[in-house]
This record gives structure tokens, C-alpha cells and sequence, in this order.
């Protein structure tokens, strides 16, 4: 992609993800996002076919995103995932806050939690494995079917209650919930 165009669909992205935050998605018109980013119809038309298809390449850029940072997020050498993990997914979310919340409510949620909960997934059963390498698998899926659909939760409360803690608070929260809940494991 040339450098001109990558600049004017990040605008057309922009503006929309900045309206998605007072607006649904099917109250704003192409002509309204056209205003919105200052580009002209033709060249709206030019790069996307309607207001949709301009959601549906930011929603696979955000989903793309979100799993490769899962699959390359650290662990520690006693194999609990940094703080850093818990502060870098929450710092993820906050950049992606209009989105996510969109991910997390739209029809689309299912599509998008089931490829976010098998790269989790995937994450956790390699760490856990090693840690408890005589816990049978389908405990070890018990325990992150538990902790993973909580921070699902933990993560709508926050997001649409207006994200009043900081993303260092809400990691913390999500730390500690975590942790309780490897002892299960043991």
C-alpha cells in the first residue's frame, strides 16, 4: 500500500472509530464520515464500498492485533505472566477502547472472542503445562474457561463504565484475580 493511500484510510479509520464513541454504526452514513475525516465521497468510495466495510477492516486490524499480542505477551520465569502483561493488554484495550467495545457487544463478538480466547488459550496452556505438569488438561481448561470469561467481564465493566480506574489500577485488579484463581491448579 503507497504511503498516500495508507494515510487516507488511516483518516477514514480514525474518523469513524472517533464517532463510533457517540454514534452507532448504522446512524452514520458515508457522507457524514466523509465530512467527519474531510475527504471527499470519491475517494471514500475509491478505497471502501460503504461505512461497514470500513468497520469490518478496523474490527480484523484490532482482532489481528490482539492475537499476535497474546501469542508474543511474556511470561515470567516461574511462569505468571508479567505485570507488564496485565499493564500492556489494558494499555491495548484503552488505544482500542471504541472498538473493543464494539467487538465485545456487536454481532461480531462471537467471531472475535473465539479467535481471543484460543490465543489465550493456546498462551495458557503452554505456561501451565510446564508449571503443573501433572495437572490433567481439562482442569487446566477449567481454569482458564473461569479466569478468562472473569476479565471478559472485568474488561466490559470497566470499558463501559467509563474506564475511571487507570490502566495501572485495572491491571492490578486483573493480576490478583488471576493469581487466586492458579490455585486451583496446585
Amino acid at each position: 500500500m503507497n504511503e498516500q493511500k495508507k494515510k487516507t484510510t488511516q483518516k477514514i479509520k480514525s474518523a469513524l472509530t472517533e464517532m463510533l464513541q457517540s454514534r452507532q454504526i448504522d446512524d452514520i452514513t458515508a457522507t457524514a464520515l466523509c465530512e467527519y475525516a474531510k475527504v471527499n465521497r470519491a475517494t471514500f468510495y475509491y478505497h471502501y464500498n460503504s461505512v461497514h466495510d470500513v468497520l469490518a477492516e478496523i474490527q480484523t486490524q484490532v482482532e489481528n492485533e490482539f492475537v499476535e499480542w497474546v501469542s508474543q505477551s511474556n511470561i515470567t520465569g516461574n511462569g505468571e505472566p508479567e505485570k507488564s502483561f496485565y499493564v500492556t493488554f489494558f494499555e491495548f484495550v484503552a488505544r482500542n477502547a471504541g472498538i473493543c467495545r464494539i467487538l465485545l457487544a456487536s454481532k461480531r463478538q462471537s467471531e472475535f472472542l473465539t479467535r481471543a480466547m484460543e490465543a489465550g488459550r493456546t498462551k495458557v496452556f503452554s505456561v501451565m503445562g510446564i508449571l503443573f505438569p501433572h495437572c490433567p488438561p481439562s482442569k487446566i481448561n477449567y481454569y482458564y474457561m473461569f479466569v478468562s470469561n472473569g476479565f471478559i467481564g472485568l474488561l466490559e465493566y470497566w470499558l463501559n463504565s467509563g474506564m475511571k480506574e487507570s490502566i495501572s489500577e485495572i491491571a492490578e485488579i486483573g493480576e490478583q484475580v488471576s493469581n487466586i484463581g492458579v490455585g486451583y491448579l496446585q
